[in-house]
């Protein structure tokens, strides 16, 4: 081979290098992004990517006069199965809570894990302020079916707080909150029922 053919093969092998420097670089960042916006169990959005998108739908909402929901869901006596099953059998039901509740929305919607047995949820373009609530009753409908982890058959409840844009908040930050405490109520009730935030809840929750 000539001088010209072997510096030209060289040049060649280390454009094709670079190329692929380049696109591991590109999966590495691609890896760190999703690592930063998604919960790494269940491969939900994680708050900070929740944030995002609520923003983005109130925004869209302000803009065309539309309503949406936020819902705040915890898990009834979801320690209960981390004691008697142990942590593990507790991950695969928060994995398994995630894929229903996942399965249930549209593709405009949001469910996100945001720590522990907590999901958040975003229901945009809501048509009546009731459709919430029928959202909700859908899910925890679903979530009373048993989940068969292994050779274990369980059967779990939720509670659900409801704030609705823009009667019960017009920032993220108020409607996260007031779904929050709508769900607490919903919890000192007994859990498996979803509450729909009013003001004399925040007044409750401060006692």
């Amino acid at each position: 081979m000539d001088h010209s053919k072997l510096k030209k093969a060289q040049l060649i092998e280390e454009i094709e290098a670079l190329q692929e420097k380049i696109a591991e670089l590109e999966r590495d960042e691609e890896q760190l992004v999703y690592t930063a916006t998604h919960d790494l169990l269940t491969g939900l959005p994680n708050r900070t990517l929740f944030d995002d998108r609520l923003n983005l739908a109130l925004a869209r909402a302000y803009r065309y006069h539309q309503k949406l929901a936020v819902m705040s869901l915890n898990l009834d006596h979801f320690k209960d199965v981390n004691d008697t099953l142990g942590h593990k059998a507790g991950d695969r039901l928060l994995q398994a809570v995630g894929e229903r509740l996942t399965g249930l929305l549209r593709r405009s919607d949001t469910v996100a894990r945001t720590g522990g047995d907590d999901f958040m949820l975003v229901i945009p373009e809501l048509g009546r302020v009731e459709d919430a609530a029928e959202v909700a009753r859908k899910i925890l409908d679903a979530l009373r079916k048993p989940f068969v982890l292994d050779d274990h058959e369980l059967a779990i409840t939720a509670s659900i707080g409801i704030a609705i844009y823009p009667y019960d908040g017009e920032d993220a930050d108020t409607l996260m909150r007031n779904a929050d405490i709508a769900m607490r109520r919903a919890k000192n009730q007994g859990g498996d029922n979803h509450q729909r935030y009013i003001p004399v809840m925040k007044a409750e929750a401060s006692t």
